[in-house]
């Protein structure tokens, strides 16, 4: 997040960025990460509710009863299992094409960049052998344009337009759709008009070029569960495909891991806070997606996806550890 944060900083003072646009950037980049901060506030709710009713004695109370902790586990399970589906739809879907929607955002604002030479009531000498003056710039549009060139050695040419706006070609070319104007050629020597064209529509061309894919290919981590599927076979890098396949599929079942890593942290931990709760949780949080770079880090390093399942491995040796260490209180 911020890393986003950085990225809209340099494009709000260094591109043209509209309030919607910040706002869209601002919600492709939280629905990207929506998968964390579903597992994380997940782990942090169950340990924190168990946490507090372990205080309360309300714990002690079902053990006497005759409700063994396997039994309150299997309603935490039952949670996790909605919010896995939850995870799923989130790191096979939402969050793949936030992030390529968030880089066609960052692309569009690249091509839109050249507006930022654009300002109302402003001589624009940024193009080399022309000067505009636009009246106002609303809504990428320009109103009342004039564009001043020298044509020849003898002549001067303006043209005059209601209304423009930028446009960008399939090879970077930039120019200027211009609406309801005219042409005038005048002859310096002269001193005289020497031609006057009226047009409903013209296209001028800027001595500018921007070097980008309108519409670029989807890479491997903003591909969505069915596209990584179908291209699994066909890719070259199948050893990477497989490794965000992977990836993916365990930070979805990832809250069932948090069930019981939260179900017996939170008897043990004796916290009545809940910024103690929330502290112990991202504690946790954080150790876990260690865990998971490790795995990813064995993968790549061996050249073999596969290698990721360290990971889960490690992941059911802490719940061990972790069920252990509290065992005297279940």
């Amino acid at each position: 997040m911020l890393r986003a944060l950085l990225w809209l900083t340099d494009l709000i003072i260094n591109h043209f960025f509209t309030p919607v646009t910040v706002v869209r950037f601002f919600l492709f980049s939280f629905f990207e990460i929506c998968p964390d901060i579903v597992s994380l506030s997940f782990l942090t709710a169950v340990a924190g509710t168990v946490a507090r009713i372990n205080m309360d004695r309300e714990y002690w109370i079902f053990l006497t009863s005759g409700i063994s902790a396997k039994q309150i586990v299997k309603y935490f399970v039952l949670l996790g299992a909605i919010f896995v589906l939850l995870s799923w739809w989130l790191c096979f879907f939402l969050s793949p094409h936030s992030m390529y929607k968030k880089r066609l955002l960052l692309n569009q604002a690249n091509i839109d960049e050249p507006m930022k030479l654009f300002r109302s009531q402003t001589l624009i000498r940024d193009f080399p052998g022309l000067t505009i003056y636009v009246g106002k710039v609303m809504n990428k549009n320009f109103y009342n344009i004039l564009i001043c060139y020298r044509e020849g050695s003898d002549s001067v040419c303006f043209i005059r337009s209601e209304k423009a706006h930028l446009q960008v070609d399939k090879e970077g070319f930039l120019y200027l759709f211009l609406e309801n104007g005219f042409i005038e050629t005048h002859s310096i020597k002269k001193e005289r008009l020497l031609m006057k064209v009226y047009f409903d529509v013209y296209s001028f061309s800027l001595p500018y070029r921007k070097i980008m894919d309108v519409f670029p290919q989807r890479k491997i981590k903003e591909m969505d569960f069915l596209m990584l599927l179908t291209t699994t076979g066909t890719h070259i890098n199948k050893n990477e495909i497989l490794l965000v396949l992977f990836k993916r599929i365990f930070f979805a079942m990832l809250p069932l891991f948090y069930v019981f890593i939260g179900f017996y942290a939170g008897i043990g931990i004796r916290a009545m806070g809940y910024l103690q709760i929330l502290g112990i949780g991202l504690c946790i949080g954080l150790a876990s997606y260690f865990i998971i770079l490790i795995g990813e880090g064995i993968a790549l390093k061996t050249n073999n996806s596969f290698m990721f399942f360290i990971a889960p491995v490690i992941f059911i040796l802490m719940i061990i550890a972790v069920k252990r260490k509290f065992l005297n209180v279940t």
